[in-house]
């Protein structure tokens, strides 16, 4: 093919590592996709991937990105089992002024597990003919010659007895929030990135349920009930799923206790507001309650660093990891995934990618999600919040508080949160206006856990 990037090594097969395999396999003779779990068979969660018992949301414009570099992908999980809804329609939004009647807006959504997507999104990487996927090995270190440039990773199988070289013109760092690549820069005697974390400490609880045979599943599709600092400190999200199963996550922020058990599990969720208890006291559960913490948002700046080596990039998590409970993860994966393709499609015939400048590139497509999750996050920190931070609270919980009335604004807030359209959407004179009006008089927030 001749452009430079002859073999290119993945680490990792997660979302950003799939996602990054497809991109390559269009521009390299070969691409070798490296994960330390053995993949399970069929749609069971990694070990690695913990968050895969937890509910996942593909964001619209994330599944649109999916759908171009995978034909048919929406149809085939559909086909499979997943259900495909309006978000307007279909979600039941459970926020602190009230919930937003269903409000059509033709907006297509599709619900499912993160293993049953993953396992569909592998599955299609694997067919890909310049592709091999490698698993039960853990990457040790990069091969170089010298710090300027990278030539390849060291590699060990699980039981580390045996140890292998793999040459790569390309390797890329997708394995997400426990990557080393920090450690391995530092080893080439490159400065240690800065990294920016925000923790508002939410963890998760969750598991899955069935319907009894013959009993309709409730009218709505997803529940979501965000959690808002200070007082809003418990809340939900339940999707149906895929084999008409319906999957619940309970969340609480600021070191809220979390359920463990099945009394615990209902328990809790009596205390929120919202169908979500009412709905799974009658149901049967299908798995044991999971538990995740490891929630806080970090971003490494790589993209600040003078010197970068040639023959490397990292994206995913690898670079910016978010809170779960905004749902951009698997959307932004998408993106980074793009911007790879354009970078490898825009160079001259022969040159290797730029990795500095992709990673100067990446920061740019992450800023904007990275705000999204870290301000209101921010909020639960113990530390002095800058103005910024607290003006760009009060516009959230503003517009958040106005929607439930408005459904001009619901669709124009879903718009932003699903990244099909942009921050400046909101700067239109006529739905600014009704933000900072703010709801309609005689509205009145409701306790957290009323």
């Amino acid at each position: 093919m001749g452009r430079g990037v002859r073999h290119a090594v993945v680490i990792g097969a997660g979302m950003a590592g799939l996602a990054a395999a497809r991109v390559l396999a269009d521009s390299c003779e070969a691409v070798t996709v490296i994960e330390r779990d053995t993949f399970p068979r069929g749609s069971a969660p990694r070990a690695g991937a913990p968050q895969g018992h937890h509910v996942h949301g593909l964001l619209a414009l994330g599944a649109e990105v999916f759908e171009g570099y995978f034909p048919g992908l929406r149809a085939e999980l559909e086909q499979a089992g997943a259900p495909v809804w309006d978000w307007g329609e279909g979600l039941c939004a459970v926020l602190p002024n009230g919930t937003p009647p269903p409000t059509p807006m033709g907006m297509p959504i599709q619900t499912f597990s993160r293993p049953f997507l993953e396992h569909a999104l592998r599955r299609r990487v694997r067919a890909l003919e310049p592709v091999t996927l490698r698993d039960g090995l853990t990457v040790t270190g990069l091969r170089t010659t010298g710090p300027g440039k990278v030539v390849g990773v060291r590699v060990k199988d699980g039981d580390g007895d045996v140890e292998e070289e793999i040459a790569a013109d390309l390797v890329v760092d997708a394995s997400g929030r426990s990557s080393h690549l920090p450690r391995w820069l530092a080893a080439l005697g490159l400065p240690s990135p800065r990294a920016t974390t925000v923790d508002a400490q939410v963890g998760y609880a969750s598991r899955t349920y069935s319907f009894p045979e013959g009993q309709a599943p409730p009218s709505w599709m997803g529940v979501l009930q965000p959690l808002r600092a200070p007082d809003f400190h418990k809340g939900c999200y339940a999707i149906q799923i895929e084999n008409k199963a319906l999957h619940v996550t309970l969340h609480g922020a600021n070191g809220t206790q979390l359920p463990h058990d099945d009394e615990d599990f209902l328990a809790y969720a009596k205390t929120l507001r919202g169908p979500i208890a009412d709905v799974i006291a009658p149901l049967t559960p299908t798995s044991a309650v999971r538990r995740y913490a490891r929630t806080v948002n970090r971003r490494v700046a790589y993209h600040r660093l003078a010197r970068w080596p040639d023959g490397l990039i990292a994206l995913g998590d690898s670079v910016c990891a978010f809170n779960p409970a905004y749902g951009q993860g698997m959307t932004v994966a998408a993106l980074e995934a793009r911007l790879l393709e354009q970078m490898l499609r825009g160079r001259r015939t022969r040159t290797p990618l730029d990795g500095r400048a992709f990673q100067q590139r990446l920061a740019r497509i992450t800023a904007s999600s990275w705000l999204m999750a870290t301000i209101p996050d921010r909020a639960w920190e113990r530390s002095r919040t800058a103005w910024p931070v607290k003006a760009g609270n009060w516009f959230m919980n503003r517009l958040i508080d106005t929607v439930p009335h408005d459904p001009q604004l619901y669709t124009a807030f879903s718009g932003l949160f699903h990244m099909t359209a942009g921050p400046l959407t909101l700067a239109d004179p006529r739905l600014l206006s009704r933000v900072l009006i703010g709801p309609r008089p005689g509205t009145s927030l409701r306790a957290a856990t009323a």
